[in-house]
């Protein structure tokens, strides 16, 4: 079979793109879109090791765990050893799954179109029918994607606590199913919230720097947690100043949800009248810790 460098890594980017999402979906992982294409583009390159005929099952197995840690982290962005260790086994499990099936459809039936070496996927197949495959994959991808979201949104007022700098307050939130904000540069959701209901959890150089209309002379303080927020409002697009909570709590009538991975973007406006003082993106929950609520907590 005569295999083509261009169909072979548009073929292993369509790949590790399903493989990635999937992960995702078990794991129940956030991420972003830029890195998501980023390492689905180095794991289409990774498949021209088919052509490296002097490998045996160890080289194979070793190449393959490298560009699948790389892979991980670069479309996960994990922050933990944990938690990166959690996504690739997770990314091996799917792709075990994928690789096994197409190994034994290779010994069994020897179609003459698919070739596996080095594990490694090859179909011989024209670039028209490969983009309508991807269009066609795509396109499923993004419908349980959407269904999956849907099912995990939660709308309404709850309540919620935010921890920083070893402190807490607790607060009336919006969950707006609307609200897809997110921190760009890592994929963390956005929580809107009042300046003034978390000045609590600030220093008073903190708090005068949020105050301010300066983007520039950030306090040594907010050197690692400090993040810029683009914000498409009515009256145009504005950037919100935001910070890296230590943890937040979402709590309901049945359940607490406590995750780390999102943003806290404040502003000066009131976002009601007096009923509720954030916004959270709904797709929070996709990364969070849940336990049910013995009692309920009032605020």
């Amino acid at each position: 079979m005569t295999i083509y460098a261009d169909v072979l890594v548009a073929l292993n980017i369509l790949l590790t793109y399903i493989i990635i999402v999937a992960s995702r979906v078990l794991c129940k992982m956030p991420t972003n879109k830029w890195a998501v294409l980023l390492a689905s583009v180095v794991g289409g390159f990774s498949s021209l090791v088919i052509f490296y005929e002097n490998g045996g099952v160890a080289f194979s197995v070793l190449y393959k765990i490298i560009t699948g840690g790389i892979i991980v982290g670069i479309g996960f962005l994990p922050k933990t050893i944990k938690l990166f260790f959690k996504v690739l086994l997770a990314f091996f499990g799917v792709s075990l799954l994928f690789g096994g099936s197409m190994y034994a459809l290779e010994i069994t039936l020897h179609p003459k179109n698919i070739m596996f070496y080095n594990g490694t996927v090859y179909f011989d197949m024209s670039i028209a029918y490969l983009v309508a495959s991807v269009l066609v994959i795509y396109g499923v991808f993004l419908s349980a994607d959407y269904l999956i979201t849907k099912h995990n949104n939660k709308g309404g007022e709850c309540q919620l606590e935010i921890t920083y700098n070893n402190t807490s307050v607790n607060m009336i939130a919006f969950i707006d199913t609307g609200n897809n904000l997110t921190d760009g540069m890592s994929g963390r959701s956005v929580i809107i919230a009042e300046l003034s209901a978390v000045s609590p959890l600030l220093s008073r150089e903190e708090l005068l720097f949020f105050k301010s209309g300066n983007f520039e002379n950030v306090p040594e303080s907010l050197n690692k947690s400090f993040r810029l927020i683009p914000c498409m409002a009515v009256t145009g697009e504005s950037l919100l100043k935001a910070f890296l909570p230590t943890a937040v709590k979402i709590k309901d009538k049945e359940k607490i949800y406590e995750t780390s991975f999102c943003t806290i973007a404040l502003t000066e406006k009131s976002l009601s009248q007096g009923k509720y003082r954030a916004l959270l993106n709904n797709r929070i929950f996709e990364n969070v810790k849940e336990e049910k609520a013995d009692e309920k907590i009032y605020i």
